[in-house]
């Protein structure tokens, strides 16, 4: 039959659950299933229930009794009541037989039989809860009686720690409390001392314990690390360890450290042999006591610091006090000498006044001043002396070094001597009546590191100067040493004001007579400074340039140059001046050149300005009128041509009749004859040469020389010259060394007039080399930079050149002769003048030559070594 109810309530359970939702309670008129029952759930469990199974009926009525506090017994059992009648009513509406119908009722019985299990169940653990309760709140209340006078325990200790400051009191304050309050067996107090070792300071209880003054040993890592913690450390049995013999045998032991704001400053021991466990319940109330007596402890220290401090502070006060009452005293002094010192630029009026002052305040009784002597600076001697007057009878002179003022001025310290007898550096002055006794000062007066004098004080008595006086010497020496260098500088100033208003007055003379003299002279002189202004002008300047001199004031010399010049005005480079003012050899450098103003020609020559130190102040244009000069040698150059045409005339004709003779056109000749003859033709070619060399030299001189300008091989042009002399290289056996590396660029001249210069060069060191001697041409490209310095100057400094260096093993030109060997008509004297013959032209021609292809000549001798002669001549394209 249970298998039937239970399909009937499976079938029936939606039915079941509306109607059971719409029941009410008469008597109360609330719901009859609790809001926190499920009616699903419990018809799910009452159908499992009647297949027997009854845990989820439990289950069920476990948590509404759990969950309703409200809920009664009754009520829930009438509630199932009136289910079960609901259930019933349904049953007999589906005419169920009687026996499903006696099951119901006892399905119901069974959930009734449930439900008061399950209430009988949470009712007895209701009552075993609350008596568990109970029993708690009273072990509470206990515990916190216990608390209660614990903290007033506390608080009474935490009241006498703070009524105190005194250290000692604290400690027995600590101790007192913590064995009247523990009541341990022993009860210790460390504190750590300077070495950082904890020492016991007091202690309480048995004698068997340590004593005051015991150190704990640091032997036992465990129990430092007890003492050095954070907390405290319980042990119910003391460890064993023989260097700790304050460990009582069978004691339990707390150890609690005490922590400040730097750490661990101590710690707390208590021993309990009798009834071990109290310490454990002890614990929270020792560890608040160490806390408070660390803190308590600390701030006594502190306050015992802040005394201490206070007092050394008052104590420095008075000393700052007195300290200042000084430095105002010195100040006051200070103030004084001063004043005196810049009232006055008289030095003995300072140097008495000063030392009256500082003798009147230290109560010296001698007093006197040594300065240096101008004329020798390593002597000290008296300067003023206090009460008396400096005469040569009390003048006394001392070297620095010497004494204790001397050595005083030597070290530049300040000296202080208790008792001059017992000081070696006293010297006795020979003829003084000065006695060796007392204490005495000496002070160095000195100005940016130099001496100037030493002041010395003295006493009569031993000991009488001290360390006060000495800070006050320090003080106003400087002062004194200003005002004394003042008064010399001021002396000095006047001297030297006067001997410049001397030297003022001589120089304004020889201005005057310079003016006059640059006034009176015929050439123009202009003189520039650094920058090229022209600062003087002469009459002669302006009269030459047509010009008024108050014009020429107001032109800058570059221009000047430039306008005078124009494209020659690279001739007077004045920039280059500026820069380099002088040659190799230390002399100023001078550029000259001419141009022609109007109908006059001018010589305009630069040259630098310098003073003494060869530092360039400006610079100076000569303006020289050399029209007459110009205009003579022309009219020499003409009557030396028209003289030279002249003569070359007949010296033609006499070449050729003498040619015609000597060939036999007129008869043979016999050996005399022809002899003769072939001397007058020789002469005669010597002759017409010499005459070409004279008009040569009258065309460059005149400037009439037309040049035909080329790209040449330098190299074929030697080729040409060396085919012309070589019959006379080879008649006098000498070795010919040609160097002309391939590749050189080729240069811009004129063919004849570089075969001219060639040829002589060439010829030169044929006719003055031995016989068997040796010659050596080389040739190569160089940049202006190569050249040596008195070259350099006279080039382009952008441009190429080609260096042909021809030298010989010759007899060489004397260095007296070297700077002439370029002059007309001059011959070096050597062993080979007159073999080599010729009249010194050759030389001459080709110095011109050299300049008017744009190059430069030099040469280099050695007296019986040889010669070298260095042409130098710009590339061709640097020409074009």
């Amino acid at each position: 039959m249970k298998h039937v109810l239970s399909h009937w309530l499976q079938t029936q359970q939606t039915n079941l659950l509306q109607w059971w939702s719409h029941l009410h309670d008469v008597t109360t008129g609330s719901v009859a299933i609790l809001s926190h029952l499920d009616p699903q759930r419990f018809a799910s469990a009452l159908t499992a229930a009647a297949n027997g199974d009854d845990q989820s009926l439990r289950a069920l009525f476990s948590e509404l009794i759990a969950d309703q506090s409200d809920a009664d017994l009754p009520t829930l059992v009438r509630h199932l009541n009136q289910l079960h009648r609901i259930a019933r009513t349904a049953l007999l509406h589906d005419n169920a037989d009687p026996a499903t119908i006696d099951s119901l009722a006892q399905l119901f019985e069974h959930a009734l039989v449930t439900l008061a299990d399950v209430w009988s169940e949470h009712t007895s653990q209701l009552i075993h809860e609350r008596e568990f309760i109970a029993a708690s709140l009273d072990a509470a209340s206990a515990a916190a009686d216990q608390r209660a006078l614990q903290l007033k325990a506390l608080n009474d200790i935490s009241q006498r720690l703070s009524a105190t400051l005194d250290h000692d009191a604290l400690i027995e304050i600590v101790i007192d409390s913590l064995h009247r309050l523990t009541d341990a067996y022993h009860v210790a107090l460390w504190l750590t001392d300077s070495d950082r070792r904890f020492r016991v300071v007091a202690c309480r209880g048995s004698t068997e314990g340590p004593s005051v003054g015991h150190v704990l040993p640091a032997t036992n890592p465990v129990i430092q690390a007890a003492f050095t913690g954070t907390s405290g450390t319980f042990w119910p049995t003391a460890p064993t360890d023989p260097d700790h013999q304050w460990l009582l045998a069978g004691c339990s032991v707390l150890v609690i450290p005490m922590t400040g704001g730097e750490g661990v400053i101590g710690a707390v021991t208590l021993q309990e042999r009798y009834n071990p466990l109290d310490l454990r319940f002890m614990q929270d109330l020792a560890q608040s006591i160490a806390s408070q007596a660390a803190i308590a402890l600390q701030n006594a220290d502190l306050y015992h610091t802040i005394r201490t401090l206070n007092a050394e502070l008052e104590q420095r006060v008075i000393e700052r006090t007195r300290e200042l009452e000084e430095e105002k005293d010195r100040l006051a002094t200070l103030h004084a000498i001063a004043s005196e010192v810049n009232r006055s630029l008289d030095l003995d009026l300072i140097l008495n006044n000063s030392l009256e002052m500082l003798a009147h305040i230290v109560q010296a009784e001698h007093a006197s001043i040594l300065l240096t002597e101008e004329e020798s600076p390593s002597l000290l001697a008296t300067r003023a002396i206090l009460g008396r007057k400096v005469t040569p009878d009390n003048m006394v002179r001392f070297a620095i070094g010497q004494g204790i003022a001397g050595w005083a001025a030597q070290h530049g310290q300040t000296v202080l001597v208790n008792d001059v007898q017992q000081d070696d550096r006293w010297v006795t002055i020979p003829g003084s009546n000065r006695k060796r006794e007392g204490s005495m000062i000496a002070v160095p007066l000195f100005v940016q590191g130099e001496v100037l004098g030493v002041m010395t004080l003295s006493h009569s008595r031993p000991n009488f100067f001290h360390e006060g006086h000495v800070r006050l010497l320090n003080a106003c020496a400087g002062t004194i040493a200003i005002g004394i260098n003042n008064a010399k500088l001021y002396r000095m100033i006047i001297d030297e004001s006067n001997r410049r208003s001397e030297l003022l007055e001589r120089q304004q003379r020889e201005t005057s007579q310079i003016t006059a003299i640059l006034q009176s002279l015929l050439d123009g002189v202009l003189v520039c400074d650094i920058h090229g202004s022209i600062l003087s002008v002469n009459q002669a300047a302006g009269r030459i340039l047509h010009r008024p001199i108050e014009e020429l004031l107001l032109w800058n010399m570059h221009d000047l140059i430039q306008h005078c010049l124009g494209t020659h005005a690279a001739d007077l480079p004045l920039e280059e001046l500026f820069r380099r003012p002088l040659t190799t050899d230390g002399t100023p450098r001078t550029f000259t050149t001419t141009t022609t103003i109007g109908n006059a020609t001018i010589n305009f020559s630069l040259s630098p300005v310098l003073n003494e130190n060869d530092r360039t102040l400006g610079a100076l244009l000569v303006l020289r009128d050399i029209t007459r000069e110009v205009e003579a040698d022309r009219m020499k150059n003409e009557f030396i041509g028209t003289m030279s045409h002249e003569l070359r005339t007949p010296m033609t004709a006499i070449k050729g009749f003498t040619q015609l003779l000597a060939m036999g056109g007129l008869g043979q000749l016999n050996d005399t004859q022809r002899e003769f003859v072939n001397t007058i033709y020789n002469n005669t070619e010597r002759m017409i040469n010499l005459i070409n060399d004279v008009l040569e030299i009258t065309k460059i001189e005149s400037g009439s020389i037309d040049l035909e300008w080329r790209s040449l091989h330098l190299a074929e042009a030697l080729s040409g010259v060396i085919a012309e002399l070589q019959s006379q290289i080879s008649q006098r056996q000498h070795q010919l060394t040609i160097s002309i590396p391939p590749g050189l660029p080729l240069i811009r001249a004129d063919a004849m007039r570089l075969h001219q210069i060639l040829y002589h060069v060439l010829l030169n060191a044929v006719k003055y080399t031995p016989a068997g001697g040796k010659i050596t041409i080389a040739v190569r490209e160089i940049l202006n930079v190569d050249f040596p310095e008195p070259v350099r100057s006279t080039l382009n400094t952008n441009h190429r050149y080609l260096l042909l260096s021809i030298s010989d093993t010759g007899v060489g030109i004397r260095p007296e002769d070297l700077p002439r060997i370029f002059d007309r008509f001059f011959r070096a004297e050597n062993p080979l003048k007159v073999e080599a013959g010729g009249t010194g032209l050759g030389l001459s021609i080709v110095k011109p030559l050299v300049k008017l292809l744009g190059g430069h000549i030099w040469a280099e001798s050695t007296v019986g070594q040889g010669s070298t002669f260095y042409i130098a001549l710009p590339v061709a394209t640097e020409r074009a």
